[in-house]
């Protein structure tokens, strides 16, 4: 028989921990707990059940707080590793997005100064009779 850690076989303990992650949850996003159960489409009984300790979260009620709030960092909600919101990840990355933005448009900038600094000195048209001519720059000759 398989050994599956499932949500309904987390040791008291480890419950506690959830639920107090739960509650800091609730807290963060500044509301109560009735109102964050009507957000994550949950009965208020089931949610106060949960926080009083007397039921443990089924894995569909962590979906629900994670579809609902896409900020939450599951990490740290099933874990409690790293921090409770996702927007200091998000912040970092939107940083490098914008740096790695603002470079690749320097660089594209300079290309076009660099182009610029090039003329056309002569155009060379070879025709099919053996015969070519040349076009030199004007404003070089200055014309």
């Amino acid at each position: 028989m398989e050994n599956k850690e499932t949500i309904e076989n987390i040791p008291p303990t480890e419950n506690i921990e959830l639920v107090e992650r739960l509650k800091i949850i609730i807290d963060l996003k500044e509301t109560q707990i009735s109102k964050f159960a009507d957000e994550i489409g949950v009965q208020r009984s089931n949610m106060s059940h949960i926080i009083a300790g007397r039921n443990k979260p089924s894995l569909d009620f962590l979906q629900k707080i994670i579809q609902r709030y896409p900020d939450v960092n599951t990490n740290w909600l099933l874990n409690g590793i790293g921090s409770p919101l996702l927007e200091e990840k998000k912040n970092e990355e939107k940083h490098i997005f914008e740096e790695d933005l603002e470079n690749k448009m320097a660089e594209s900038l300079a290309k076009k100064n660099k182009a610029k600094e090039k003329e056309i000195e002569r155009v060379v048209v070879f025709y099919t009779d053996k015969t070519f001519e040349t076009f030199e720059n004007r404003i070089k000759q200055g014309l």
